[in-house]
């Protein structure tokens, strides 16, 4: 525009010379062209700015249904550090976020009612037992004996009970993150001595000796009140399935990255196709449905070491020995 209107005063310059009339005649020629050539040109660019405009907005807008429908496309060249490119990195990121979030609400959707749906399940036979129990209790006839013997059956259910609503309120506060462990660096002994004392007087009743040795003095780095709920669940599993008068032993054995805890005792064997269902939730192994449980002390174990990057197995000794073995990692 600033050339033409320069070669406009250089034709008035040239044709200077002719008289006044011919010059504003001229003068105003030139300015009409001049006028015209603007507002050709200014619509071209006018109609040139809007196209890319609407272009880019029509780009976006297709970004913006793309998100919508869950198949996010980039439509702005993500090599090209423009501001385009950068909104479109921070919509993805910001998709990507809330599609983190959905997610982990589904999976807590489904967690709470698989939880909901095993605990009701399990809750079904202590509960039927309990009213038969009770309406035998009811009879007149009853003799001294029996009544005592369904009183007791009451007693067993309703420990029942409990041991299922402890257990499952444990589980439930760790896989829903209600509850988080905080592992830090401590001796391997005190954290195996705590479960002992707890199991003691059960094994005593049944004639089950326990025996420490290894290297218990290791440190490890785990959450001290919950490994120890951990090897009381191993411990309170060997003393239910152990046989009458016989020895549990505790062996600590260092490894590389890991202090390795193994719980043996002599008992009824389990079958080595069990071995990888023995830590799932409620599951009771083969003939042991005569014995106390719930099926959640193993599983609330394998959950307890893998918040402390451990693990557990399940096997059986070269002399014929139930045994299982804890993973703590070393500090």
């Amino acid at each position: 525009m600033l050339i033409l209107l320069f070669l406009c005063m250089e034709i008035l310059g040239m044709w200077g010379k002719g008289g006044t009339s011919e010059r504003v005649d001229l003068c105003m020629k030139l300015m009409a062209v001049y006028g015209i050539t603007c507002i050709i040109v200014l619509t071209g660019v006018y109609f040139a700015v809007v196209r890319s405009v609407s272009s880019t907005l029509y780009k976006f807008g297709e970004c913006l249904e793309s998100l919508a429908d869950g198949k996010p496309e980039t439509v702005f060249p993500v090599a090209e550090d423009t501001i385009l490119s950068r909104l479109q990195g921070q919509l993805m990121r910001l998709y990507d976020i809330l599609r983190f979030y959905e997610e982990r609400e589904k999976q807590m959707r489904r967690q709470l009612d698989e939880n909901i749906g095993d605990l009701v399940h399990q809750l079904n036979t202590p509960i039927t037992n309990i009213g038969i129990y009770a309406g035998f209790l009811e009879r007149e006839d009853l003799t001294g004996p029996e009544r005592k013997r369904f009183t007791e059956c009451l007693k067993e259910q309703a420990q029942k009970l409990s041991w299922l609503g402890e257990g499952f309120s444990k589980i439930s506060r760790l896989e829903t993150g209600m509850i988080r462990l905080k592992p830090e660096k401590q001796s391997l002994q005190p954290v195996i001595l705590q479960a002992v004392g707890q199991i003691m007087e059960k094994s005593r009743q049944k004639g089950i000796n326990i025996v420490l040795k290894g290297d218990v003095q290791e440190k490890v780095t785990a959450d001290g009140k919950w490994t120890a709920e951990a090897f009381f669940n191993v411990l309170d599993n060997a003393v239910k399935y152990g046989d009458a008068g016989s020895e549990i032993e505790i062996e600590a054995v260092k490894m590389t990255n890991y202090a390795g805890i193994a719980v043996r005792n002599q008992g009824a064997a389990i079958d080595v196709e069990e071995y990888h269902h023995l830590f799932k939730r409620f599951y009771r192994g083969k003939g042991n449905g005569m014995t106390e449980g719930s099926g959640l002390g193993l599983y609330l174990v394998r959950k307890i070491l893998e918040a402390e990057s451990g693990y557990v197995t399940a096997g059986r000794t070269h002399d014929g020995r139930t045994e299982f073995v804890i993973y703590v990692p070393l500090a």
